[in-house]
């Protein structure tokens, strides 16, 4: 399942992401 490997990079890109919103609002 590539699935979980696409998860755990997408998850590091989310939490940057949610870092920059949360730091912007």
């Amino acid at each position: 399942h590539f699935n979980r490997y696409l998860s755990k990079r997408r998850r590091s890109q989310i939490s940057k992401h949610l870092g920059l919103t949360e730091r912007q609002v």
